[in-house]
């Protein structure tokens, strides 16, 4: 199972980024019942394809990648938000003819941008290793309210999603309630598409709620399955990512479709036979899938140690000299210079602080501190702290 002090190191090389991925989980999963119980579960992939594509218009442009997610999400939940009750046209194919222009006409900004193959995996998958505290601040910004506004108007937001014409009959403004929900539902969706990817939003929208609709046929207690499912898999693929050198957004995405897997059948041996039974068979199932995940991250270790005694680059600045220290590939990656996923290539500006540190500490510490301005992801803005705290408390060398 997965050790102590890797959980721990896991918490030193994530730092805020695993608040930050539960807090998406948590409330994904909560969008996500009201989706699915809408029968709009095209609108979550839809949503980040378009968020995806306003983050290339913004970076083109040198906009903040936030502002370019939100104006191209919020233009097009004001198309959603259309009664498409009394139109001939049904919403998914709106939503359908939406998700093809946004995929076209990202790959177009970003074949005009010049952007490198990394780049535009950035944008499209993301990687919860390169949050900033820029990302942190627009997702807390905009998801603790969002969280708020499902508190408050649940009821009348639940009751237009399950049955309009009962909420019309109650003097329930449904448009109203309908289109609060999607704004802020394309707000969180722009905020996180950035370090989350298109396909992470899409699985947290989706599969948590539907493994939670396959457990439980109450709302409440479906909801907070959703939000636990939804937690688990986010720990579960951090942890097998940084012990598997495995990308972390996609892991998370694997482990919730096996999860929702084992819930099918758990339904399907229900039906068929007790419920006790089918309980024990799904939890035996899901501890051996766990058990399963934490051997896949023996095996990784042991492809890691070989890798590092062979790649001396590598092993430098990774687990070959302290095991509590390692981390995965990708940030192994930027640490040597690789391609960069990032808009700044971060790998290169900190190997450039090392090179100028080596020749005049006080000007290494003075492109750290520049660097330190340009918001970068936490991970590089641990490593440059920490050389600017190693060189300041270094004694000056005496003249002899």
């Amino acid at each position: 199972m997965f050790a102590i002090d890797n959980i721990k190191a896991v918490i030193d090389v994530y730092g805020g980024a695993l608040p930050l991925a539960f807090l998406m989980a948590i409330t994904f999963a909560i969008f996500g019942i009201f989706v699915v119980l809408k029968r709009m579960v095209f609108i979550g992939v839809t949503l980040s394809e378009v968020a995806a594509c306003g983050v290339a218009f913004a970076l083109i442009y040198e906009l903040p990648p936030f502002m370019g997610a939100a104006l191209f999400c919020l233009a097009v939940v004001a198309i959603l938000a259309y009664p498409y009750e009394l139109s001939k046209l049904p919403r998914d194919t709106v939503l359908g003819t939406i998700f093809i222009f946004a995929s076209g006409m990202g790959i177009l900004l970003v074949a005009s941008s010049g952007f490198g193959l990394e780049k535009v995996k950035a944008i499209l998958y993301g990687n919860l290793l390169f949050a900033s505290t820029g990302d942190v601040l627009t997702i807390c910004a905009v998801m603790i309210p969002a969280l708020l506004m499902l508190l408050i108007f649940f009821r009348p937001i639940l009751y237009s999603f399950l049955d309009r014409e009962s909420a019309l009959s109650l003097g329930i403004n449904v448009w109203r309630y309908e289109l609060l929900f999607f704004v802020f539902l394309g707000l969180t969706v722009a905020a996180a598409s950035r370090i989350a990817g298109v396909m992470l939003v899409f699985c947290y929208l989706v599969v948590p709620a539907a493994i939670a609709l396959l457990l439980s046929r109450n709302m409440i207690p479906g909801i907070f399955l959703a939000c636990f499912f939804s937690v688990l898999t986010t720990i579960l693929g951090v942890m097998t990512s940084y012990q598997a050198d495995l990308p972390p957004n996609q892991l998370i995405a694997v482990i919730s479709c096996c999860f929702f897997v084992i819930a099918m059948l758990h339904n399907h041996i229900k039906n068929r036979w007790t419920r006790s039974r089918a309980a024990v068979i799904s939890v035996a199932l899901s501890l051996l899938f766990i058990w399963g995940l934490s051997g896949l991250t023996v095996a990784g270790e042991s492809a890691d140690s070989s890798a590092f005694v062979a790649s001396p680059s590598l092993s430098a600045r990774s687990e070959a000299a302290d095991p509590v220290n390692k981390v995965s590939t990708e940030a192994l990656a930027s640490a040597t210079g690789r391609p960069c996923e990032l808009p700044h290539d971060w790998p290169a500006i900190v190997d450039d602080v090392e090179q100028a540190l080596a020749n005049d500490a006080a000007t290494g510490v003075g492109k750290a501190r520049a660097a330190l301005t340009l918001n970068p992801p936490m991970f590089f803005a641990e490593q440059l702290n920490e050389i600017i705290a190693r060189h300041e408390t270094q004694p000056e060398p005496t003249s002899q």
